[in-house]
């Protein structure tokens, strides 16, 4: 186990491969379809929220595996709770509550992205007034005045790289990991 953690190939020994989907699995057991829900939303079914435990489940697990590669939903349940009217609703209520975050950090991402670049901006009007507007023999007061501006720009410019590379990279990271799931095929398999 320690050479797979090693090669960073340990989700190959933890999740199956399903050769014929190309993706692997992430294996859920249940008793019934409404272990999946929140028992305390009580919006429609197609509408509720999913249960905390199971989403961190499903999104520790879709950590697990590379961003790469394609994730299935498997839903393992007792060959007489089957139902394929509670199959529709439980996928529909799947998407909605993934849709709805994928929705949100769509949103989040757009916002940080408007603010990087007003960081840019505020960073080139700064240095071009630091550079630009000089003027000899000035009093101290323009003196720090001057390079109080051009610091601001290279503050503002600092502000741009980090909260578009830096800390962008991780949501940018977390949205995509949420975009997976929400695309993931639900799968129900029956056992005696």
């Amino acid at each position: 186990m320690a050479d797979k953690v090693k090669t960073g190939r340990y989700y190959q020994t933890l999740y199956r491969f399903d050769d014929q989907s190309g993706a692997y699995l992430i294996e859920v057991s249940l008793d019934d379809y409404d272990e999946v829900y929140d028992d305390w939303d009580p919006s429609p079914f197609k509408k509720r929220d999913i249960e905390d435990e199971f989403n961190d489940f499903i999104v520790d697990s879709s950590g697990d595996i590379p961003l790469r590669m394609d994730v299935q939903i498997v839903l393992h349940l007792p060959e007489g709770k089957r139902s394929a009217e509670k199959e529709t609703i439980l996928v529909s209520a799947y998407r909605y509550f993934y849709g709805y975050i994928v929705q949100r950090m769509r949103k989040d991402l757009d916002n940080q992205r408007v603010k990087a670049f007003s960081y840019l901006f505020f960073s080139l009007i700064f240095m071009s007034i630091g550079y630009f507007f000089t003027v000899e023999g000035r009093s101290m007061f323009l003196t720090v005045l001057h390079e109080g501006i051009l610091i601001g720009g290279w503050v503002f410019l600092w502000e741009f790289i980090t909260t578009l590379f830096i800390s962008g990279r991780d949501k940018v990271k977390e949205f995509k990991l949420f975009q997976r799931l929400l695309n993931a095929d639900v799968k129900f398999v029956y056992h005696e």
